[in-house]
């Protein structure tokens, strides 16, 4: 199995700039190692972590998440088109690539030629999951995975993410939610001001801990308590 690790803190702690620094979508020199299996990542920028097996779901489904002037088809395969199209056009393969992965995440469109733009929010989301679905991605991040979509479709995302955990998919999940930070992680980290001021499994964790370290009330004592 893998996991879910849920990252809470206030915003402006530093949450998504950690995150995009761990793929290297940072401007400037960003340090530290990435390990996947044991196994040192050479990441110098986005590009070398889909490589890696690192996919990443922004916060901003529509302005860095999609595309939303093309369509459910183009958005699908379009961390893929090396893993589709090798050596030459392959529209079938494409077709049925985005076929699978709409009738997996049961996204409501009377087509895959539908343009994102014209699909609801929680259904854009979806396309956005799907297309990282599609590179096999070891570690799926997911920013705010919930935020803009109504109950059924939060449901059917948890839904996901569990059946992800359960293929040995490790899934980060950064949320603003403190009952879904706790419905849904493993562990749980807590940040403030730019910095890791808590980690523990979820049963060590409730709402008044999180906020705690997150507005700095915390004991520094037992800030890393697993």
């Amino acid at each position: 199995y893998g996991e879910i690790l849920g990252i809470a803190g206030l915003v402006g702690a530093g949450r998504t700039e950690m995150i995009q620094g761990l793929i290297r979508a940072l401007p400037g020199k960003t340090t530290g190692q990435v390990y996947i299996d044991k196994k040192e990542m050479k990441i110098n920028n986005p590009i070398d972590a889909i490589r890696c097996g690192i996919g990443y779901v922004p916060e901003d489904r529509k302005g860095a998440g999609a595309v939303l002037g093309m369509s459910i088809k183009e958005n699908i395969t379009l961390a893929s088109l090396k893993k589709i199209f090798r050596m030459f056009i392959n529209g079938s393969r494409e077709t049925a690539e985005a076929d699978k992965y709409v009738s997996y995440l049961q996204i409501k469109t009377p087509s895959i030629e539908q343009k994102v733009e014209n699909l609801s929010g929680g259904n854009q989301q979806k396309v956005v999951i799907g297309k990282w679905l599609l590179t096999d991605s070891k570690v799926l991040i997911l920013d705010e995975p919930s935020r803009g979509i109504d109950i059924a479709v939060k449901a059917e995302i948890y839904k996901i993410m569990n059946e992800l955990v359960k293929q040995g998919v490790i899934v980060i999940m950064i949320s603003s939610e403190l009952p879904e930070i706790l419905g849904m992680s493993d562990r749980i980290i807590v940040m403030r001001e730019g910095k890791i001021v808590a980690c523990a499994d979820r049963n060590e964790m409730n709402q008044e801990v999180i906020m705690k370290y997150a507005t700095g009330s915390g004991s520094d004592e037992t800030a890393h308590l697993a």
